[in-house]
């Protein structure tokens, strides 16, 4: 056999190898998340084949260059050694890749990107929780090894074969060097992912299948490189700026008498708390009988929904009405040294005291940077906790338990000088969902991991009401209770990229002065504009949210899987650079199960609002892009 003629099948062999590991893996994602899936079909994993190309491309790219290199050298046995590990080396980072998403998956709903890494690299949380991810995700682990056992057998055996050791003549350097030429060729193709005008990207999934499935056309490989220079955020100009401030402007204005003026003001964030939990929500099936109990004495927001899926995607939303439409988190991203309205820098000029509490480790997700640069004075963490208590109630994992941290937070408010803005973020049901020793098998279990957490949080929650209520600041204080975003899913109503985002949120006056029901539309960047109206604040922001007690319509925004989300009225409709790729009529299909736009089912009414919200997306990440990049996101840089 010709030399160029075996160097070139043990190419194809391995790289037809990598196809297989890469298959393996979305086999194995698939059915490690197959509650999260509908209507899936073959075609998705033959489809993620042009994917998988792209990956394999740039993570075999020097092995491709170098196995065909025109050199007589690269028979000998030292650089066979050399083209092996090349091949290892791509395998096991594209193994490692992939497998993140068998659990990962479960928390974000979307394949990971690079902001996971610099996530990560916040704090020393991952650090910690190493060893339990170990022993959580042990099935990752064998899995890994399983796989890259099963390449190593394989490589060895389709190169079994050496290749002829003997000087290559005039003829075979032209042929060797035209076959690079024509591979290296090839091999941009892949990497561009076809031959069409822009290489591919994440968003081209959805061509071949709705946006819920996207993921599995998707590789973690893939998602990881397309987002690894993709940052900065590009300037759009769908609307000049006339059409723009008609269709959509974050410019609010605040004019109210404040029902509740010059009210202490106290948001408790509750780490991972779905709506779906909640048994006040759901026909009193759910982990939370405390809060079903509060639920009926406060202002209750029935549809409200999270912007983000993550902790660190909350609190811009929730403090600054600014929510997360671009793949950085913007905590960490190159925009976060940018001016923001945000609520507790508002309070402050109005003479509030200022805190953030969080029992977690000093400098997690970032939080103490973000909120001192929002106008949070104070901010506590696991360091400010009474040293002598320390030991006893650190849950061994994140930080202080949420029982003692809840009693404690509840003593610290009573040595603030009022009026006070504080902030709150448990963490007990966080994974791996620690419960102390003595409220073990107290809660149910219920069939997902954090069940049992949610009842604990819900249970500190209510001592630390009882606590409260005996204080003199309580009866003069709103207290707004939310969750950072959703979680697990085991129900259709909720296991959809709409109601995904579905939280528990509303604002408790023990005053009584604010209490009932609102059904209208309400997400975490509506919490800013509608504390300064009960406030009676009256100020021109800017915020990506609306005042819940304006006449304004309100919406609901999200991103996810680089994909637009936008629901209001009776629609939910999904973007992407391109084009809608979604448009559903949520009361008759709140399933989210007949795209009208694959259906061709637009009628009159249909097709003129779905032009309308379409409009008003786009003016939206106009308005959000072009701020953020130009750092005009306060009123008074207007």
């Amino acid at each position: 056999m010709d030399s160029y003629t075996l160097h070139l099948k043990l190419l194809a062999k391995k790289l037809s190898l990598a196809f297989l590991i890469f298959t393996l893996t979305r086999i194995l994602f698939y059915l490690f998340n197959i509650h999260h899936f509908s209507d899936v079909s073959l075609s998705l994993f033959i489809y993620g084949l042009r994917f998988d190309a792209v990956a394999i491309a740039y993570l075999f790219l020097p092995l491709i260059v170098l196995q065909l290199l025109p050199f007589s050298f690269r028979n000998t046995k030292w650089y066979q050694t050399i083209l092996s590990f090349l091949f290892h080396l791509g395998n096991f980072i594209g193994i490692v890749f992939n497998l993140i998403d068998l659990a990962y998956f479960d928390f974000t709903f979307k394949r990971t990107t690079t902001d996971f890494f610099g996530m990560i690299g916040i704090g020393d949380d991952f650090i910690t929780l190493l060893p339990h991810y170990v022993i959580d995700f042990w099935y990752d682990y064998l899995l890994l090894i399983g796989l890259l056992a099963l390449s190593y057998y394989l490589h060895k055996k389709i190169t079994k074969k050496s290749p002829p050791k003997k000087p290559y003549r005039i003829k075979d350097y032209g042929v060797h060097s035209l076959i690079l030429v024509l591979f290296t060729g090839l091999t941009i193709i892949a990497m561009r992912g076809g031959l069409q005008y822009k290489p591919i990207n994440i968003i081209n999934a959805g061509q071949y299948t709705k946006a819920q499935n996207t993921p599995i056309v998707l590789n973690t490989t893939f998602t990881i490189l397309k987002t690894l220079f993709d940052e900065k955020l590009k300037p759009i100009n769908y609307y000049t700026e006339e059409e723009l401030e008609e269709i959509y402007t974050p410019k609010t204005s605040i004019s109210d008498n404040g029902l509740l003026k010059d009210k202490n003001v106290v948001i408790i964030i509750l780490e991972s708390f779905a709506k779906e939990y909640v048994g006040g929500f759901n026909n009193g099936k759910g982990y939370t009988p405390f809060i079903d109990s509060l639920l009926e004495e406060s202002y209750v927001l029935h549809n409200a929904y999270a912007n983000g899926q993550r902790s660190i995607e909350a609190l811009p939303s929730i403090l600054a009405g600014l929510p997360p439409l671009m793949n950085a988190n913007y905590v960490v991203s190159n925009y976060s040294g940018s001016k923001l309205d945000a609520l507790p820098k508002i309070l402050k000029d109005k003479g509030y005291n200022t805190s953030f509490y969080h029992g977690g480790a000093n400098g997690t997700m970032g939080f103490n940077g973000f909120v001192g640069s929002i106008g949070i004075d104070n901010y506590f963490g696991i360091n400010e906790y009474p040293e002598k208590d320390k030991e006893k109630d650190f849950d061994g994992l994140w930080g202080i338990f949420d029982e003692p941290y809840l009693q404690y937070y509840a003593k610290e408010l009573n040595q603030k000088k009022v009026p006070f803005f504080s902030v709150l973020f448990t963490i007990s049901s966080h994974h791996p969902y620690p419960i102390p020793d003595k409220y073990k098998n107290r809660f149910p279990k219920g069939t997902l991991p954090l069940h049992e957490s949610i009842g604990y949080t819900d249970l500190a929650l209510k001592h630390f009401f009882e606590t409260a209520q005996k204080m003199s600041w309580f009866k003069n204080t709103l207290f707004i209770v939310t969750a950072d975003h959703s979680a697990e899913s085991e129900t259709p109503k909720y296991n959809n990229r709409f109601n995904q985002f579905a939280i528990p949120l509303f604002f408790y006056d023990p005053s009584e002065t604010l209490k009932g029901e609102n059904k209208q539309f309400f997400q975490h960047t509506d919490i800013t504009p509608s504390v300064l109206s009960l406030l009676g604040i009256n100020k021109n922001i800017i915020s990506f949210g609306n005042n819940a007690f304006s006449d304004k319509e309100k919406f609901i925004v999200n991103y996810i899987n680089n994909t637009y989300q936008i629901a209001e009225g009776e629609y939910f409709l999904q973007l992407t650079k391109e084009a809608t790729i979604g448009f559903y009529h949520l009361p008759s299909d709140s399933l989210l199960q007949t795209n009208l736009v694959e259906k061709n089912s637009l009628d009159k009414k249909h097709l003129l609002a779905k032009n309308k919200l379409e409009r008003k997306l786009k003016a939206i990440i106009q308005q959000y892009n072009n701020r953020l990049i130009n750092n005009n996101l306060t009123y008074s840089g207007e």
